[in-house]
């Protein structure tokens, strides 16, 4: 009788022994979190828009402790970009690569690279950019109706800017005007803005970010808008409706994973960028700053914003 006490003890001890191994075991894994460095891919050149967008969220997350490990950022620019896209969007069970991604890399991304919504994961939109169209100051063009004098005289002018996006608006602005205009493209907005100040185009088609100190200064002048209303002062000029022509673009900021990022890793940056996009330092040194809208969506609510301009790119 004694033995089997004894056995039915042992075993009894046995068993909470190991309930409080797996209990501590859970407790010291909780939720996932990076464990090594983290790839931050960046598809245009630096000091342009997407640069500076991203280096305001790793400052923020590093400043509030969001993420215990270093975050690196990687610009690949090779291919317009195409290069970083693929090589995110190829990868496999990857959570710790996340890509800056906007409008203007969806639009290449899935209509010449092959690419889809399907080959990534959003994890968060987080502002709404807009797009104004300058010129160095001093130059023969201070107004928007400059320009539009020199195209009715039959002058041949030069617009520069970057991808997807800025190209569109020249495109949209050349068929509205019907004038005899080329198209300078760059790598990033500040490649184009360089182009512009060196007199090897008229105008270029900038964000505020990557425009701001440069317009500020002096050094260029902002001609008209392509937003539904005027951005405020230093870029108070008017929009491409007030003059006649009906072009408006709404360029948003996001993040994106791999296709199969893990389902733990999703929710962790997912609400890494939730937080960010909550601080007072993401209103203050970047919304306000260069005149952005704050527009946070995440995860799958994400995605459905993302389709449609997939969807309009597409028609």
């Amino acid at each position: 009788m004694r033995k089997i006490l004894s056995a039915v003890l042992l075993l009894t001890v046995l068993v909470s022994m190991s309930a409080f191994a797996n209990g501590a075991a859970e407790e010291v894994a909780g939720p996932w979190a990076p464990s090594k460095n983290v790839e931050w891919v960046v598809t245009s050149s630096a000091g342009g828009g997407s640069s500076i967008f991203t280096q305001n969220i790793v400052e923020i997350i590093k400043a509030e402790g969001l993420v215990d490990q270093d975050i690196i950022i990687n610009y690949k620019t090779d291919g317009g970009g195409a290069v970083g896209r693929r090589q995110v969007s190829g990868m496999k069970d990857e959570a710790h690569t996340i890509l800056t991604f906007n409008s203007g890399d969806l639009q290449p991304f899935s209509t010449i690279e092959g690419g889809d919504l399907d080959k990534v994961t959003p994890l968060a939109v987080m502002a709404l950019d807009g797009q104004i169209i300058l010129a160095q100051s001093g130059s023969e063009y201070q107004t928007i109706e400059d320009v539009i004098a020199a195209l009715d005289a039959g002058e041949r002018l030069i617009m520069g800017g970057s991808k997807a996006d800025d190209e569109a608006i020249f495109t949209a602005f050349k068929a509205e005007t019907g004038g005899d205009i080329e198209y300078l493209r760059s790598d990033s907005t500040g490649e184009a803005l360089t182009q512009l100040l060196g007199g090897h185009v008229d105008m270029a088609v900038a964000k505020p970010a990557a425009s701001f100190d440069l317009v500020s200064s002096g050094e260029l002048v902002p001609l008209v808008a392509a937003t539904a209303t005027r951005f405020a002062e230093p870029f108070d000029a008017p929009t491409l409706q007030e003059i006649g022509y009906d072009i408006e673009f709404t360029i948003w900021r996001g993040v994106v994973g791999p296709a199969d990022m893990p389902a733990e890793a999703v929710e962790f940056w997912t609400d890494v960028f939730k937080k960010v996009s909550e601080t007072d330092a993401w209103m203050d040194n970047y919304i306000s700053k260069f005149l952005l809208n704050s527009y946070h969506m995440g995860g799958e609510e994400a995605r459905a914003f993302m389709q449609k301009t997939e969807d309009a790119a597409k028609k």
